[in-house]
């Protein structure tokens, strides 16, 4: 056994052994519960299959989070799938599609170079996107940047190991060599000066192209070579790459350059494969698996708790669009507290699954949970088919924390208690900033289509301001007043006055920023006090 062969052997152990532990948990629950035990799969078979077209082969819930994460995306899912087919598993694949299959002729060499290059821009455009929005680039970690590492590693090294070979004479004796045209004469000088003209292998010899030599050379190529070797000017990334590597070529052949980057080549992929059940690499499989089974679906009718939803927990692709829409963010600049957003609570809700999870983390995530408003926002973003609403539902009474809710504690105070609390308060927020609420006309827009003013029978008595109220107070400065009121409380971050509001004001992000500022202080007051 060689290199290969016994690296594939370990790599898919691991692959396997750890991949059989994950499906384990998607398929058992509490008890020994089997949520999918088929129920209606027949009526759901029309809808998982429009699901896999649509959201999985053409990443229809990807295009929802945008035009440029969808086009990242396609070129990764088209291109990496396409070299895993074509070129990865050709020998089983396309050589049974296509007779006469040889991965240096083309189509199959300008395809090659086509669809790694088509993988390097989605990465470019992945890694663009994280580094210039400041909110996801707080949201990732190790993880993604690993994901993008390894498959930008396996097709990068690809590159170069096609580069090193095109410009390596060794792979061409070898070539020679295999095919029986070696004979040392000048018809083998020929294909020399012939190979090293048109197609880019850099020889030792300074004085071996000649207009005569590549003349002859080109007829022994097309007699002998032709058959198997397309011109390496199809490989349009490869070949420019090698003449960029030219100068670098008798140190690069003197150390065999081509059999080095194959080491890295296999390396990459190796891991790749190893690391497929870990983390963020298992999301290529159990996203694809995830939409399929919930073929769109929000409600979720399997029995069980939080451990019946592993598949959801682990289609986790770590996009940070769930956070980026998630309607209690705000929240998350004044408190601090990471789980408040869906992306990192997810996290913490798989460390609590398997019983990881205990002391602060504990705290931060059943706060996490209990903030959470259950708005739909995530759900409907998640690129991924995860229907967290019913994760955050499952794990607020799986939980079972006891932890102070200072929400609760705050608004069973009275006015004055809470206005005690809220006037040591002096964050920089939104209502800090004037151009917050300066717009704001008192169009009473906002009271019009909240919620909660419309099922209160007495609003003055049962939420001392309303919406446009809190607004105008603000403007005057009166902060101190606003903290105190039970709006700001009852308010339930249902987006319908930010949403109509015609000078574009935030007022359901005020609202909360004002309920979380008072719910630190609280908790600040109380940490003292203990």
């Amino acid at each position: 056994m060689d290199f290969l062969d016994i690296g594939l052997f370990l790599a898919s152990v691991v692959c396997v052994a750890f991949m059989v532990r994950r499906v384990a948990r998607w398929r058992s629950g509490p008890g020994g519960e089997r949520p999918f035990r088929g129920r209606g799969t027949a009526k759901r078979l029309p809808s998982g299959i429009k699901a896999v077209v649509l959201d999985v082969l053409l990443l229809g819930r990807t295009a929802r989070t945008g035009p440029l994460r969808w086009l990242a995306h396609c070129l990764v899912f088209y291109g990496f799938m396409g070299l895993l087919l074509f070129h990865a598993m050709g020998g089983l694949v396309t050589a049974n599609l296509f007779p006469g299959y040889e991965p240096t002729l083309d189509p199959w060499q300008f395809l090659r170079d086509l669809l790694g290059g088509l993988v390097l821009i989605g990465l470019a455009l992945m890694v663009l996107r994280r580094v210039r929005d400041r909110r996801l680039r707080a949201l990732t970690r190790f993880q993604d940047w690993a994901l993008l590492f390894v498959v930008g590693g396996i097709v990068g090294s690809g590159f170069l190991l096609e580069a090193s070979k095109i410009i390596s004479p060794a792979m061409f004796d070898s070539m020679v060599a295999e095919y029986g045209v070696y004979d040392g004469g000048p018809e083998t000088t020929a294909l020399k000066a012939a190979w090293a003209d048109r197609f880019g292998v850099v020889f030792s010899s300074d004085r071996l192209v000649t207009p005569q030599r590549v003349k002859l050379g080109l007829e022994v190529n097309e007699e002998s070579c032709a058959a198997c070797h397309s011109d390496t000017a199809s490989a349009f990334i490869a070949r420019p790459l090698a003449a960029a590597l030219a100068p670098l070529a008798p140190a690069m052949n003197r150390s065999r350059a081509d059999r080095v980057f194959w080491y890295v080549h296999i390396l990459f992929c190796l891991v790749g494969l190893a690391a497929l059940p870990y983390a963020k690499f298992l999301h290529p499989l159990a996203t694809p698996a995830n939409l399929a089974v919930r073929a769109g679906r929000r409600d979720d009718d399997r029995p069980g708790g939080v451990a019946a939803r592993g598949l959801g927990l682990d289609a986790c692709t770590r996009c940070g669009e769930c956070s980026l829409h998630c309607s209690v963010a705000p929240s998350f600049a004044v408190l601090g507290n990471p789980d408040i957003l869906p992306s990192e609570k997810l996290a913490s809700l798989k460390a609590f699954r398997d019983g990881e999870l205990s002391g602060l983390g504990l705290e931060r995530f059943a706060e996490g949970s209990r903030i959470c408003t259950e708005c739909l926002r995530c759900t409907d973003i998640c690129s991924a088919g995860i229907n967290l609403q019913d994760l955050w539902l499952a794990s607020k009474p799986d939980a079972a924390v006891s932890v102070p809710d200072p929400n609760q504690a705050v608004r069973a105070m009275t006015v004055a208690a809470r206005s005690a609390i809220c006037c040591r308060i002096e964050p920089e927020g939104l209502a800090d900033n004037r151009e917050s609420f300066w717009a704001c006309v008192q169009c009473t827009t906002c009271t019009s289509v909240c919620p909660v003013v419309a099922v209160s029978d007495d609003p003055s008595r049962d939420l001392d301001l309303l919406p446009q109220q809190v607004m105008n107070l603000l403007r005057m400065g009166l902060k101190d007043e606003t903290l105190g009121a039970r709006m700001v409380w009852s308010c339930t971050t249902c987006y319908k006055c930010q949403e109509h509001c015609p000078q574009d004001i935030r007022v359901a992000d005020v609202l909360y920023e004002l309920r979380n500022t008072a719910a630190a202080r609280l908790r600040q007051t109380e940490g003292g006090e203990g």
